[in-house]
């Protein structure tokens, strides 16, 4: 399978399209002003990363780093988007995905747990209120989900003996060690970015699976709750961290817990795309990498 500079090769891993139009915006490295702002925060980062931002500024720089992997260019949202997966190969992706969000009151447990343990009970409606949405009567989160699995001939039985995909796997294991072994904010900042973005994401897929795609409304209905619903989380989540990271030890843990939780979500959905192609590949993203590294000095001796 070909492979472009953004990851997969969008001609070859989907149902054949005009040339060219596999193409996605920055995938080609020459998007000047986001080659900017991801430079900004390199030098930034790497100068100054004992330094206080302001909480305007630190926001800005946790958003910068979503322009490595955007979400609505991942395959797997792109692909619905534009129309290059089959309705059956959605459905297997689906799969995937009910197979981690079965597993999200575990992480939101463990981050209970932390913000009680560590008395920061102004983390406790934002944390609460997530909780409760995953498991509130009368239909929970994997509830809602598996409507859309149910109409694809899919019963909860057969989807939870599905063996998750290696992304699948690699997310699962990554969002629940940092909600278990890190502060209950870090487990929110985690998160934060991820729900930030997939609100509008969630409703241009919703629209696509009821259009396009011909699913009912109920079966698509967990898109059109994301939709809704990640607006305020996101927002309250980022607005957390505004009001807590203001010192710079708080702030590069939070720092690390939005880089994790953005590398941990992007494996989720190359899970999606593998149990659809049955290829281990993994989407490299659109944009540089921000990395503080040490500059290698090797002692070389003439010859």
């Amino acid at each position: 399978m070909g492979r472009s500079a953004g990851g997969w090769d969008h001609s070859t891993l989907h149902r054949p399209q005009a040339p060219g139009d596999h193409r996605l915006l920055g995938e080609d490295g020459n998007d000047p002003e986001r080659a900017m702002l991801t430079e900004r925060y390199v030098r930034q980062e790497v100068k100054g990363m004992s330094q206080v931002k302001s909480p305007d500024e630190f926001i800005q720089e946790l958003w910068s780093y979503t322009h490595e992997v955007p979400m609505e260019q991942h395959p797997w949202f792109h692909g619905i988007l534009h129309h290059r997966w089959t309705p059956e190969q959605l459905i297997l992706g689906e799969i995937q995905h009910y197979l981690r969000v079965r597993t999200n009151p575990i992480h939101w447990g463990y981050i209970m747990i932390n913000a009680v343990a560590a008395r920061r009970y102004e983390l406790m409606d934002v944390v609460l209120n997530n909780f409760m949405e995953e498991l509130s009567p009368p239909r929970t989160h994997v509830d809602i989900m598996l409507q859309l699995l149910e109409e694809g001939g899919i019963s909860r039985e057969e989807a939870d003996r599905t063996e998750p995909a290696p992304g699948t796997m690699a997310a699962i294991e990554m969002i629940n060690g940092c909600c278990q072994h890190r502060s209950a904010l870090e487990g929110l900042a985690m998160l934060s970015l991820v729900e930030a973005q997939h609100a509008g994401v969630a409703a241009k897929v919703y629209r696509e699976l009821t259009g396009f795609y011909g699913f009912s409304e109920r079966a698509a209905e967990t898109y059109r709750v994301h939709g809704e619903q990640d607006v305020e989380h996101g927002a309250h989540q980022i607005e957390v961290i505004r009001s807590c990271a203001t010192d710079a030890e708080t702030q590069e843990r939070v720092r690390r817990a939005v880089k994790l939780g953005l590398t941990a979500y992007t494996l989720e959905w190359d899970g999606h795309v593998q149990a659809m192609t049955g290829r281990r590949e993994f989407w490299s993203g659109t944009g540089t990498l921000t990395l503080r590294q040490p500059t290698v000095r090797l002692a070389r001796t003439p010859r």
